[in-house]
């Protein structure tokens, strides 16, 4: 609010040297804005409390969500004409360790009464189990535990016929590695990578992992980028061209683990079908 009104005083400067009326011009600048953001000004001044030495009691008071509460809420979504519920719990990303909850989610969205078309549904667990937070596994997550992080995300499918016209070209056949049996192996020196292939040519069913070169990076956490495809099982999902859809998906692997990332990849596909919703009306 003070920031307001301090661009209400300059407004009202520049009104006085331009031999305006500084009173007119100063309150409407501040009525303007005022209107404008008034919806955001609880998440301003929450921001600047915590930065400041005021102390918590005078943040205006919002709905925390805590971890108890969060284990019974799902994020209603639709993507694609097909319906998710994604726990509360994985979504880290949105855990203000502050509040010690979640405090941005729409009372809608708690209660249960809308459904949100979406272009990405995003997830975050704990390797090796990808559990969702816990209180047992809440000081690792706070950490930022990057050696066991994941996070995951699935969006419309995007086809790999660009890709093989385009970039393959320009990568470096290698011996195959005996971390990624099956898996063709590639090296981009522009982009100082190694890449791994489950097929030479596009399709749907492609697996591209991306691992940057450590020898190049020197990163006390390397990370692989797993990108493949989605598909709801069948006995998930109750309408048939739903059953046809295909989501592309994408998680970051910490690199002690892509020797076992089949099986985190069934894992990871297993929970987004836990959460498929089987209601097939979208909620208003």
């Amino acid at each position: 609010m003070l920031g307001i009104v301090l661009l209400g005083f300059f407004a009202a400067k520049a009104a006085r040297m331009r031999g305006r009326n500084p009173w007119v011009w100063g309150s409407l600048t501040v009525a303007v804005i005022t209107a404008v953001t008034w919806q955001q000004l609880p998440v301003w001044a929450e921001t600047v409390f915590y930065r400041g030495k005021i102390k918590q009691s005078t943040i205006p008071q919002r709905k925390v969500i805590n971890l108890a509460e969060a284990k019974k809420i799902n994020i209603r979504v639709s993507m694609d004409d097909v319906n998710f519920d994604v726990p509360l719990v994985y979504n880290f990303k949105g855990y203000n360790q502050q509040l010690r909850g979640w405090g941005n989610v729409p009372q809608k969205q708690i209660e249960g009464k809308k459904r949100l078309a979406v272009d990405f549904i995003k997830i975050d667990a704990i390797l090796p189990d990808l559990s969702p937070l816990r209180e047992e596994n809440l000081a690792q997550f706070e950490k930022l535990a990057w050696g066991q992080n994941l996070h995951a995300s699935i969006t419309h499918m995007r086809p790999w016929d660009h890709y093989f016209k385009y970039f393959i070209e320009r990568l470096q056949r290698q011996p195959d590695s005996p971390d990624l049996p099956g898996m063709l192996h590639y090296y981009d020196p522009s982009g100082k990578a190694n890449i791994f292939f489950s097929h030479d040519h596009p399709t749907d069913e492609l697996v591209r992992i991306r691992c940057a070169d450590e020898n190049f990076f020197h990163s006390a956490y390397p990370i692989c980028v797993v990108e493949t495809s989605y598909r709801p099982a069948p006995d998930m999902v109750i309408s048939a061209p739903i059953k046809k859809t295909v989501f592309s998906l994408r998680y970051e692997l910490p690199s002690q683990y892509i020797a076992q990332w089949q099986t985190i990849d069934q894992k990871l596909k297993s929970r987004f079908d836990q959460m498929v919703s089987n209601n097939a009306t979208s909620l208003p």
